[in-house]
């Protein structure tokens, strides 16, 4: 995207000197919304390497791309769409009412997460416009009361495009995201529920809005560096508390397999195998296979794998008979969204065969 903004107007927007700041920053902000998580428990990962390294690296990088992708597809559809004008629209003490707003809207997320999760994707964005028209940055209110909302409308377009797309490639990737939304379990487009996708549209609003905030403060290179290094310190301190509550499995790597003979591993192993992910489960045994298959189920991993075969339960067809209550104690998982996931699972994986 980035290169198809440098052609129509001459230079990079995002890859520059400033990237890897620019890296963290776009973290850090998607880390907000990954502590919020913490207790409105609306997504998981699943499959996420057992190397801390690899883990840590990749949330820096995948959330690295949330800000960038959001604002460089905006500036295009911006390039495109031209000047739309509207009538002039005054906003008496816009900033006071959009923070008051906006923290009195993240406290009803957190109070109640069940009925007011939606919320989180709202609070952040008022908060930021509201403080940006209050210090005179670019704001969202600005442009309204100058009658220009072509800005509004290409950041609202920007994260309905990158929303579906992040749905899509996540859809089929191994190491994933899950949704566990209230009310929603059942109505998905890939892995988002309906609704999502308008909330989608909705941060992208927030996004630019942190965007604006950014530039802003951004006025010297000693500030820009303290920024980046508080950001940066955010960053860890939340891929600890996402490893902690947040993952949900991990890919287990052939020498783990416990259901599997050891000559049979040595030999996958020599074939240069090392996850379980790349073997074929037409060389298993009915019962290897029956493994490989729940270990594979949603993710469900080596270590829940074991939860449940400590119950007898070895395959999706046992696993599709247990009620949420029953396999919530298993797992010892208290999000029972979560366990119906796997529930779901295998009685569609059933259904299939």
């Amino acid at each position: 995207m980035d290169v198809i903004y440098a052609i129509r107007k001459g230079r990079f927007l995002i890859l520059k000197r400033t990237l890897p700041a620019m890296i963290v920053i776009s973290a850090s902000f998607w880390c907000i919304f990954e502590l919020i998580n913490l207790r409105i428990q609306n997504w998981y990962y699943i499959n996420l390497p057992m190397e801390y390294y690899h883990r840590y690296t990749g949330y820096l990088l995948a959330y690295g791309t949330v800000v960038p992708g959001i604002y460089i597809t905006k500036e295009i559809i911006q390039d495109l769409i031209g000047d739309i004008e509207i009538k002039k629209i005054h906003l008496n003490r816009y900033p006071f009412y959009a923070i008051i707003t906006g923290f009195a809207l993240l406290f009803l997320t957190l109070a109640v997460p069940k009925y007011f999760f939606s919320l989180a994707w709202v609070s952040a964005g008022l908060i930021f416009d509201g403080y940006n028209y209050y210090r005179g940055y670019s704001s969202f209110a600005r442009d309204l009361e100058a009658g220009q909302i072509r800005g509004i409308i290409a950041t609202m377009l920007s994260g309905l495009l990158c929303g579906i797309l992040w749905e899509f490639w996540n859809f089929w990737a191994v190491t994933k995201w899950i949704y566990t939304v209230p009310f929603f379990e059942g109505m998905k487009i890939f892995e988002m529920p309906v609704p999502g996708y308008i909330g989608f549209v909705v941060f992208a609003l927030e996004t630019i809005a942190f965007v604006n905030l950014i530039k802003g403060i951004w006025s010297t290179k000693t500030r820009a560096l303290t920024v980046t290094f508080i950001m940066a310190c955010f960053c860890a301190i939340s891929f600890v508390l996402i490893d902690r509550y947040t993952v949900f499995s991990h890919i287990a790597r052939i020498e783990e397999l416990y259901f599997i003979s050891q000559d049979k591993r040595e030999a996958l192993k020599q074939e240069g195998i090392r996850t379980s992910y790349r073997i074929d489960i037409k060389t298993l045994d009915s019962k290897e296979r029956d493994f490989m298959e729940l270990l594979h189920l949603k993710g469900m991993g080596l270590i829940n794998l074991k939860k449940l075969a400590q119950y007898g339960i070895d395959n999706i067809d046992a696993l599709s008979k247990m009620d949420d209550k029953t396999l919530s104690i298993i797992l010892e998982e208290n999000n029972m969204r979560r366990v119906r996931v796997y529930i779901s699972a295998a009685k569609e994986g059933l259904s299939k065969k």
